[in-house]
């Protein structure tokens, strides 16, 4: 089918309309044909990650600007973004339409404090010719979450148990260090789990570790290097149960007729100390705690003849087990004592 010049020039005319139609319906042209500045930002208030906020934009701009260059600014056109401080970032609006150009970018945080600052975009082209946009983008920074928790409820000494250390809400791409401090006891393994979302990471550390009983009570730390150079960290208080034990410098000493007996025992819960001696002997206990981890449990009780009770045994429990010791008897203050009497006869019957 052939068209008559008269007919060509019709149709060419319906399609230049019909593109003008379609660009203006779009907001990106104006009567005359041409492309207009406007600026599309998916959200006017945008919260910020661990280490950086992402902003969707995209734009368009009259052809005379083609080899313009687009700079964002904080506040004030005076106060231009550097480029160590952002990076452009193609992917964050979608869908986007053909006849705008993406100007997402991702703005690094470097002082992690928490604050809100608004951000805008003007163009460059030409000889000093400028045009900024009224649109104006608000981003929240807040302070970065870190997270420190166990995978068992009760911790127990000798016994594996797992640390783990999370960011929720990082940048992508990140790639954070991350330190433990406080433990005493030899650490196994760690393992790293970064989970990649759609527009953030997912960042979670574990620690394979076996506590000892002096780890009670330590306060452990993960901190946690990302971004440009931001740090957080989290701590929390070990509560280390572990079986009773009576400690080696328990004794027992006689001076004249008194005998007294110190057991030393640790464990938590904190041990209770009991001394299992015949029901006719009569004795006084006392019970100090340092309230962490260790009870002494001090008896004495007047001994007449010493071959009349048996060695003294303690004995040490709580609800993980039970322990007991025969204590040996320091006999140095006896003898010290029996050549003391002994010196002091011969002076008088000399």
């Amino acid at each position: 089918m052939k068209f008559s010049a008269v007919q060509r020039e019709t149709w060419l005319i319906l399609l230049t309309f019909l593109h003008m139609w379609i660009g203006s319906n779009n907001g990106c042209l104006y009567p005359g044909g041409d492309y207009e500045f406007k600026l599309k930002l998916d959200k006017n208030v945008i919260p910020a990650l661990a280490g950086c906020a992402q902003i969707p934009c995209a734009y368009s701009a009259p052809m005379r600007t083609h080899s313009g260059r687009l700079i964002w600014f904080s506040g004030s056109p005076d106060f231009p973004i550097s480029p160590q401080e952002m990076e452009r970032k193609d992917g964050l609006l979608r869908p986007l339409a053909s006849i705008l150009e993406e100007c997402s970018i991702i703005l690094w945080d470097f002082s992690g404090h928490e604050r809100v600052e608004e951000y805008g975009v003007m163009l460059e082209w030409g000889t000093n010719e400028t045009h900024v946009y009224d649109e104006r983008v608000a981003v929240s920074y807040s302070a970065a979450k870190l997270n420190i928790s166990l995978h068992t409820e009760v911790l127990e000494a000798g016994k594996q148990t797992i640390i783990i250390c999370s960011l929720p809400d990082l940048c992508l791409n990140s790639d954070p260090i991350v330190t433990w401090k406080g433990l005493n006891s030899k650490q196994l393994r760690r393992l790293r789990f970064p989970r990649e979302m759609e527009t953030y990471l997912m960042y979670s550390e574990q620690l394979f570790y076996t506590p000892i009983p002096e780890d009670h009570q330590a306060e452990i730390t993960c901190e946690a290097t990302f971004g440009k150079n931001l740090s957080a960290s989290a701590s929390m208080t070990l509560t280390v149960h572990s079986h009773p034990r009576i400690l080696n410098s328990s004794t027992c000493s006689l001076k004249q007729d008194l005998l007294t007996c110190v057991c030393v025992s640790q464990g938590v819960p904190l041990p209770d100390v009991h001394w299992p001696l015949q029901n006719n002997i009569d004795f006084n206990t006392v019970v100090t705690s340092d309230g962490h981890i260790t009870v002494r449990s001090t008896f004495t009780m007047t001994v007449v003849d010493l071959t009349s009770i048996s060695s003294p045994v303690c004995v040490s429990r709580n609800p993980l087990g039970q322990t007991n010791m025969t204590l040996p008897l320091n006999t140095d203050e006896v003898i010290e004592e029996a050549e003391g009497d002994g010196q002091s006869k011969n002076d008088l019957e000399n």
